[in-house]
């Protein structure tokens, strides 16, 4: 918290309100504070007055976006289409935390695996001679991106949804690159780039929570339909010890 930034913080409630159509004043009434207390936030010079947590979770859900989103991203410096991404890493983040998307891990081992067997939409066979094929991950991003830590994926809509972890080695700089994945009519995958993201993306702080979110999911415990039905089925019979 010593690193909070209020300006950004009233910045992001002034633009949000503004493309909500809600008065910046209403949310100052129904928080109980005083009017001109947010907007007072973007002015450099004001250092007291700290927002507690519980108005900044107020005023997220009132606007419809991430804690994480409203302090660390600056929307007014978006592009409509990063905007667009940074509403669906919101959803993403908020249907993972209620459990509505499980995510996968694929891990860095694993992944390398890949580069012998190929099982993998995003590797690509390469021919070195004589000594068999190899298949190595093709970014379609960015030709100089390699493999740089575990993939998480998840089931969004009728899609596989990929987040990859990627470094350019030559330039000692982590990001992130997502697609969607789907098979088309003969089988083979089809593959659609949504975004990259370094350090230096507007974006990178979203992915990064994301990521983190991703993490944590897959490491719950996942049951199949079947599975459920009969641990359910067995759980009815007879009396059963309450806990």
């Amino acid at each position: 918290m010593s690193n909070f930034d209020k300006t950004l913080l009233g910045k992001n409630i002034k633009f949000l309100a503004t493309q909500k159509g809600i008065k910046v004043g209403d949310i100052e009434t129904e928080a109980g504070v005083s009017t001109g207390y947010l907007s007072r936030l973007a002015n450099e010079d004001n250092k007291k007055n700290f927002p507690i947590m519980d108005l900044i979770f107020l005023i997220s859900n009132k606007l419809d976006v991430s804690v994480n989103t409203l302090l660390s991203v600056d929307l007014s410096n978006l592009t409509p289409n990063e905007i667009l991404l940074s509403q669906f890493f919101d959803k993403l983040s908020k249907d993972t935390q209620n459990n509505k998307l499980i995510w996968e891990l694929e891990s860095k081992s694993k992944l390398e695996e890949c580069k012998q067997q190929g099982n993998h939409p995003l590797f690509f066979p390469v021919h070195p001679g004589d000594f068999g094929t190899e298949f190595y991950y093709h970014s379609t991003f960015d030709s100089e991106a390699v493999i740089a830590g575990d993939c998480y994926k998840v089931i969004v809509g009728n899609k596989w949804l990929y987040l990859m972890c990627v470094s350019k080695e030559y330039d000692y700089i982590n990001g992130y690159e997502l697609y969607f994945i789907s098979s088309n009519y003969q089988g083979y995958p089809n593959i659609e780039q949504i975004c990259k993201a370094y350090s230096e993306s507007d974006l990178y702080n979203q992915i990064v929570d994301l990521r983190n979110q991703a993490a944590e999911s897959s490491r719950h415990v996942k049951l199949s339909d079947s599975v459920r039905s009969s641990i359910n089925e067995y759980l009815t019979e007879g009396d059963i010890d309450s806990f």
